[in-house]
Formats: C-alpha cells, structure tokens, sequence
C-alpha cells in the first residue's frame, strides 16, 4: 500500500507573505499578524508595545489594535505598571491540547497491543491532518498476510476506516469544514465519490459506533474503525483494525467492530475520563 508523507510549511514570523495576506482579504491579513505577535511573545518574559512592533516589523497601532483583541480573548496578557505585554492563559490552554494529544500514542501501546493480539490482526491508531488521516501508532500482526501502514504515512479522511470514524464523530459544522468543497477523489470502485452517499455512512457509523471501510482505498483490504474522544466529546483519533479481505469476511465485520469499539471507548475514558 503506497502513502505519502504530509508536509506542511509555516511561515514563522513578520509581515505577510504576498500569498497570504492583501490578496485574501484584510481578515486574513489580521490573522497572520495576529499569529505573529504570539510568536514573538512566546519568545520572551514581557515586552513593551514598541518592542513588539519592533520585533513584528508592524505599525506600533496596528500592534496595540491586535494585542487588545488577542487580551480580550485571554491570548495575551498585559501588566498596566510596566507597560509589558506577554502570553495569556488562554494560549497555554491551547497549546496543552496539543500535548494531550502527543500523549495519546504512549496512553494507547498497551491497548492496541492487547487488541491486536486478541484478533491477531494489524491495529493503528490515527490523527486527523487536514484532508488526510495520519498513522501515528500501530501493532502489526505476526500473520503471514497482514496489513500494513507506514508510521507517519497518511490516507483521505473519505476513504479509510479511521477517517471516516472521526468524521461521523464531528458535529455537523465541524464536518462540513473539513470536507470542503473539493471533489471526493476515488481511489477503488468502492470509494465514495458523492458527499450524499458519504453522509449517508458517516450517519450510520454514528449510529453504530464503528465505521466499515470496504476496500474504499485498497482493493483487497478491509478496515473496521472507532473514534476517540476527548473531554468536550470531540474526535482527536480513531483506532482500526486491518485484514486483507479473506481474513476479514462479511460475517467477521460485526464482532471485529464490537471489539474496536469497545477498545476506543476504554481508550477515550483513558485519555480523557469520560
């Protein structure tokens, strides 16, 4: 099975770049300056307005317009007897979701390793990039025939098991913002190329708490997938089991799926109580 790596370029700081900022509107612009007064700030204990102007290459009230907003929200912080600004609360809620969720592959091993022994099958365990689905943990099976995903390697959200598992999981805005309005590629014969039919299955994998992919990418390979919640009960994950098709038959499908449930079930309670 062939995936690519996901790559994904950021510009760290200063003024807008020429393809991000005046050409996409002036909301657009305000964001990227905003990005980059909180990556200059990250970078020190305090600094004045004028020193954070300085470091953004902005205009000192355009920096002040920013920075209120950004204490508003709880992003930034400022001390009124020294005139220093510096991060806020708010931005290490923020960035501490990003650790939980660079914990959850530790959180996972012994699990997926109990139910990839269990049904002597290939286990992974996903994150959600965009269009795609990253592999970021796995427990291979020791079968002769087995699946087989690459660490780091990612699949379409739309066309694997663990994809669509997140995306039934999501609340319906959520959702329709991470589908976009690009044309579903197809991959199989099998794969869904209309976002009816998608939503039809992403409907009823909300219902039966796991989803099917049937050979949606890979001819010749089956899925069974459950996401993974965190405590406000939104998806950061899904596990999936994956069998070449004569290992994973129709009349499988239901008890591999019970067992993948219930594992991401014990692991969301796990990583965040519920």
């Amino acid at each position: 099975m062939r995936m690519t790596d996901a790559v994904t370029v950021t510009r760290r700081r200063g003024r807008p770049s020429s393809s991000g900022g005046t050409e996409t509107g002036g909301e657009v612009q305000s964001l990227d300056r905003a990005i980059a007064l909180l990556e200059v700030l990250a970078l020190s204990d305090g600094m004045t307005l004028s020193e954070v102007a300085r470091a953004a290459e902005l205009p000192t009230s355009t920096v002040h317009r920013l920075l209120t907003t950004l204490e508003r929200r709880g992003l930034v912080g400022h001390d009124p007897a020294t005139g220093q600004w510096m991060v806020g609360l708010g931005l290490f809620r923020i960035g501490s979701a990003y650790l939980r969720i660079r914990k959850l592959p530790e959180i996972a091993r012994g699990l997926l390793r109990e139910l990839s022994h269990g049904v002597n099958e290939t286990v992974n365990l996903s994150l959600i990039d965009g269009p795609h689905l990253i592999c970021v943990a796995q427990m291979e099976s020791h079968a002769a025939v087995r699946a087989f995903f690459r660490i780091g390697g990612d699949l379409p959200i739309h066309a694997s098991g663990g994809g669509k598992a997140i995306l039934a999981a999501m609340n319906p805005e959520a959702r329709r913002a991470w589908l976009g309005g690009d044309q579903l590629q197809r991959f199989t014969e099998h794969t869904h190329v209309s976002r009816r039919a998608l939503q039809a299955d992403l409907a009823t994998i909300a219902e039966r708490g796991y989803s099917i992919d049937d050979e949606e990418h890979t001819p010749g390979m089956r899925c069974v997938a459950a996401a993974v919640l965190d405590e406000w009960r939104e998806p950061v994950g899904a596990i999936s089991i994956s069998a070449p098709t004569v290992r994973m038959p129709p009349e499988r499908i239901a008890d591999l799926g019970r067992q993948v449930r219930e594992a991401a079930q014990r692991l969301t309670t796990r990583y965040s109580g519920l």
